[in-house]
């Protein structure tokens, strides 16, 4: 009778056994880290055991808990922001990497602000508005700057200079050559636009100079020039988006025919082309420049020899904050000699509060790997601000004289 009680008391922990191992591996699943142990299991679900060993398993359990639903919080409200690309193993497809793209407020703010300038311009100095030419350049603008912000990813991925960059879309994608072909068809769309534009405008100066901001897009990153390893980027976005594409379109916006006039020849018939131009392309310039400050490590790894490599962040941001006073200053000066319209000083003093947190933002955090990232979009926000509002003074320098539009 002892040996069947003992034997009886055995059977009865192992029961016991088994079921605490039963509700520790549920707990674990859920987030506690219990003890498959007999007696600490049991302790953990109220029964008999080590009471201080459980304490410190459940404690240790909780915090685990607390853990994960923390990590899962930032997931979800980095996911919610769409800043941030997917979580590692999940690829994007190429199709919606590239409408992305189409609908991103960077590439209205590169493409079609250039394009906006040109067309107040076009009415400050000709009093006249093509409605046509504006809806295809707009168009092409957009195809022609998702090319580039593809193509730039897509060669930075054979130089290894993006592999930490998780917004790179060869890394959400996994589709180099993929995307390499839809940048090149969208390139080959934009292009065709533009020339059917040129063709109808008769204007071949302008198809020259549009011509020659492709040409500076590819040479900036694409093999075998990379100048943008050199450090030069900045200097080449200047002439592409300022003298070059905003002057373009100003002819293909103005009624009067420069046939193939040089760009010396537009700045004499119309220094306030020349100078609005020049405006933005130090605005445009200055995103560039901001975007630098993260990536000092890996381009300095790779080779690339960026303004923030070259001179250091703390140089960098100093430089963005020069360049906007230049801006401000320029557009003083113009004012001054009567080359801008007075209507637009009752519209670009507005653009000074996002200038004032670009130059303030980067000058207290250009050393900080990840609190400097937004510093690009803060000069994309201050660049269209300053050229949109420009474009309302100069469409309001003929006073209250109603704004003829032409469909071609």
């Amino acid at each position: 009778p002892r040996m069947r009680l003992v034997g009886r008391d055995a059977l009865g922990r192992g029961v016991f056994s088994a079921r605490a191992r039963g509700l520790a591996t549920c707990a674990s699943r859920c987030g506690a880290t219990l003890s498959t142990t007999p007696v600490r299991g049991l302790a953990a679900i109220g029964l008999p055991g080590e009471r201080g060993s459980a304490a410190a398993v459940s404690q240790r359990g909780q915090g685990q808990l607390a853990k994960d639903r923390r990590r899962g919080s930032a997931s979800t409200s980095a996911s919610a922001s769409g800043s941030n690309p997917p979580a590692s193993g999940e690829k994007e497809t190429v199709a919606s990497v590239v409408t992305k793209m189409f609908l991103s407020p960077l590439a209205f703010n590169i493409a079609c602000v250039p394009l906006i300038v040109a067309t107040a311009l076009a009415y400050a100095v000709n009093k006249e508005v093509l409605l046509g030419p504006f809806l295809a350049q707009a168009a092409a603008g957009v195809l022609v700057i998702v090319w580039l912000n593809l193509t730039n990813d897509v060669f930075d991925a054979e130089t290894g200079v993006d592999v930490e960059k998780r917004e790179s879309v060869v890394n959400r994608t996994g589709e180099r050559e993929a995307l390499f072909w839809a940048a090149n068809a969208s390139l080959a769309l934009g292009i065709a636009i533009f020339v059917g534009v040129i063709l109808q405008t008769r204007q071949s100066t302008a198809g020259l100079m549009l011509l020659a901001s492709v040409c500076i897009g590819y040479v900036y990153q694409g093999p075998p020039f990379r100048l943008s390893y050199l450090g030069v980027g900045e200097i080449l976005c200047f002439f592409a988006f300022g003298p070059l594409a905003t002057s373009a379109f100003f002819l293909t916006q103005s009624a009067r025919s420069f046939g193939f006039a040089s760009m010396a020849q537009i700045a004499a018939g119309a220094p306030l082309v020349a100078w609005a131009a020049t405006l933005l392309g130090l605005t445009t310039a200055n995103i560039l420049l901001n975007s630098h400050y993260h990536q000092v490590e890996t381009d300095g790894r790779e080779g690339k020899m960026s303004p923030a490599v070259r001179l250091g962040t703390k140089v960098v941001s100093r430089l963005s904050c020069a360049l906007v006073a230049a801006c401000y200053g320029i557009y003083t000066a113009c004012l001054a000699r009567g080359t801008m319209p007075w209507s637009t000083l009752f519209f670009v003093p507005f653009s000074l509060p996002s200038a004032l947190r670009l130059a303030r933002f980067v000058l207290a955090n250009h050393a900080d790997k990840a609190a400097v990232k937004p510093a690009k979009f803060l000069a994309v926000k201050w660049h269209r601000n300053f050229a949109l509002l420009l474009s309302l003074g100069l469409l309001c320098s003929h006073g209250n004289a109603a704004i003829p539009i032409r469909l071609f």
